[in-house]
């Protein structure tokens, strides 16, 4: 049996528009079909919320083609367009005391005409949609009363009485907070779902466009730059290049879907020349400084790490060579052997601000034989569980090289830093 092709409801092709003279939209491309929930997602000022002016009508297109429901969309009437798409802003505020009735009753009126008003059917589809947005039981309440995740289900409700093939939605959850973002999602994806409806919404929020939208495109400076479903959109190079930010992209395992987890703005670089560097580490406090050396594009390695103990994730994450250890397991000497080969190949080696116990005090043997220069968190002292061991061991290797002590995490940063910036000639 063949198999029928989705319906296009929406083409771009070539889209440009902007405001006065600046083309914030620069040749944007992309097709939706029936059914399909998609989020634009992007940094401020690439073009999403434009995109959206231009297909409601708002906006005029400088060059190239929108196609709604194969017709060109400037040859709808605005009153044609709004029975076929309904518009979620981020938010709507009304002067005037409308109850939640009136409001949702306003997306009767592309069916209107100054000599019709409204019939049965008109209420009864408004009586269904506060009934899909659960805002049935207050729809005598006055507007400018709710509560913002209260507004923004009416507004949906407003949008569904339009009954429209499509819905575009503006940042629809910038506003609220985190119960009622999760509500607003889980209504439109309802939408999506139960009724086929297509959906394109704009969204900041990365994590919750993944979890939702079954594709995302990926903006910048006015044009589509990846199309596809989450889990190949959201990658670590796709998003650098756009938000030009540090992150871990992880996949969460309730959803399936790709998490990210922001770490920095990356900032314009300097150079450093690249050193090894091997951090002694394996509890849950040498996370930033492993990720601040590996920025800097230092070669990194570790141990012996405690499989799953952050630093060991963080290693994991990065992929920042470490030798490892079972959980909850001593280090054993065959282990410190392998980490003592690691080490002898550094230039510079950190004992992190970990705690010691019997169970890893194996670490620090045979450190006062190796070439690199040794750093060590005073703080170590102070989380010190082996009964003398550790201050034994530092005083036998400062018998043979010199330890150099620090405060902080970020003093060794500082220190790498001036070790290896390459100034300008």
């Amino acid at each position: 049996m063949e198999r029928l092709m989705p319906k296009v409801m929406l083409d771009f092709k070539d889209v440009v528009s902007g405001y006065g003279e600046k083309d914030i939209l620069q040749g944007f491309n992309a097709t939706i079909c029936q059914g399909e929930f998609v989020g634009l997602i992007g940094p401020n000022g690439t073009g999403k919320s434009t995109l959206l002016k231009c297909l409601s009508g708002l906006l005029p297109v400088k060059s190239g083609v929108i196609t709604l429901e194969e017709k060109d969309n400037t040859r709808y009437s605005q009153r044609e367009r709004a029975q076929m798409i309904a518009v979620v802003p981020q938010s709507f505020d009304i002067d005037y005391d409308f109850t939640v009735e009136d409001i949702v009753l306003m997306g009767r009126n592309p069916y209107l005409s100054y000599r019709t008003r409204e019939s049965q059917n008109d209420y009864h589809i408004v009586t269904e949609a506060m009934r899909a947005t659960k805002t049935l039981p207050f729809r005598k309440r006055l507007y400018n009363t709710l509560s913002g995740g209260e507004k923004q289900r009416v507004i949906i409700a407003r949008a569904i009485a339009q009954e429209p093939d499509i819905i575009l939605l503006d940042e629809p959850t910038s506003a609220l907070d985190i119960h009622h973002q999760i509500e607003v999602m889980e209504l439109i994806r309802d939408l999506n779902l139960k009724k086929s409806m297509t959906v394109v919404a704009v969204l900041h929020d990365i994590n919750l466009a993944a979890r939702y939208c079954n594709r995302l495109i990926l903006m910048k400076d006015g044009k589509a730059i990846v199309d596809g479903i989450p889990k190949d959109v959201i990658t670590e190079p796709n998003l650098k290049k756009v938000y030009e930010m540090k992150m871990f992209i992880k996949e969460n395992k309730l959803f399936g879907k790709p998490e990210i987890i922001p770490l920095r703005v990356i900032k314009e670089s300097e150079d450093y020349r690249s050193l090894r560097i091997h951090v002694i580490c394996g509890g849950n406090r040498a996370s930033q400084v492993l990720e601040e050396l590996e920025a800097m594009g230092h070669q990194l390695t570790a141990g012996v790490v405690n499989q799953g103990s952050d630093d060991w994730t963080i290693c994991d994450v990065l992929g920042i060579p470490m030798i490892e250890e079972s959980p909850f397991t001593a280090i054993s000497s065959e282990k410190q052997v392998k980490n003592l080969a690691v080490m002898a190949k550094s230039d510079l080696i950190l004992i992190s601000d970990l705690p010691f116990g019997h169970g890893n005090i194996t670490n620090l043997n045979g450190l006062e034989k190796l070439p690199g220069a040794i750093y060590f968190h005073r703080n170590c002292l102070n989380n010190d569980f082996t009964e003398g061991q550790l201050q034994k061991r530092l005083e036998a290797i400062k018998k043979h090289k010199t330890v150099n002590e620090i405060d902080d995490h970020q003093e060794f940063i500082e220190i790498v830093k001036a070790l290896t910036l390459i100034e300008d000639k």
